[in-house]
């Protein structure tokens, strides 16, 4: 079974680099764009499920990688961005101004990050992660050559450390960029990560394919 797993189109906040989260913020135009380039340069793989976040911003992303295919798309909680709490909203900008903030250590020291108030720690991602691994993915090499899900940055790489043990420290090492898809490999119950971040689009948006 091969995995591939799709960050969502851009938004409005990522656009102005501010912190999402949960907050549940709409694709603008460019991220549509850039869905619809990469739902045709998936468009020959005969995926099978779709699994999304219930977040409106993956939920359309996954609409449109669906394409022409006749599936369900599953949502599910687990794969629900990072929970940031009172860190959501804050532009890059002023979290690289204030290193005395919760979300400076989250952007340039993961390892010791401690979550603001209602945020969620990389513990907590990670448990989730494992949990959707168990009993979603590992089961579905039976009955599944090809799944997507659909999802967001942090939850991506909480999948990758669930698959390959990535260090926290090591959490921002490759580009995830909007519609990036990240493909992993499942042959007889072990995950390996094949290709991380590719995107199918230059930087005018368009198709690069």
């Amino acid at each position: 079974m091969e995995i591939y797993m799709v960050r969502h189109g851009e938004t409005q906040w990522n656009k102005e680099k501010r912190l999402q989260g949960r907050s549940d913020i709409p694709l603008n135009e460019h991220g549509i764009r850039l869905a619809q380039i990469t739902a045709q340069a998936l468009e020959s793989i005969p995926f099978t499920r779709i699994y999304t976040s219930p977040l409106g911003r993956a939920r359309e992303t996954a609409r449109i990688l669906l394409y022409h295919r006749s599936l369900d798309i599953i949502e599910d909680d687990r794969l629900l961005e990072m929970s940031f709490g009172e860190g959501e909203g804050e532009s890059f900008t002023s979290i690289h101004a204030h290193p005395e903030t919760p979300m400076y250590n989250f952007i340039y020291h993961p390892e010791h990050y401690l979550p603001p108030a209602r945020g969620e720690s990389f513990e907590q991602l990670y448990t989730r992660c494992r949990s959707f691994l168990k009993e979603i993915i590992l089961p579905a090499e039976a009955s599944c050559d090809y799944m997507m899900i659909v999802a967001h940055g942090a939850l991506i790489r909480g999948l990758i450390h669930a698959i390959n043990g990535r260090p926290t420290k090591d959490f921002w090492m490759t580009a995830h960029k909007n519609c990036s898809v990240t493909i992993a490999s499942c042959i007889d119950g072990r995950l390996q990560l094949k290709e991380e971040g590719k995107i199918y689009y230059t930087e005018q948006g368009e198709a690069a394919f």
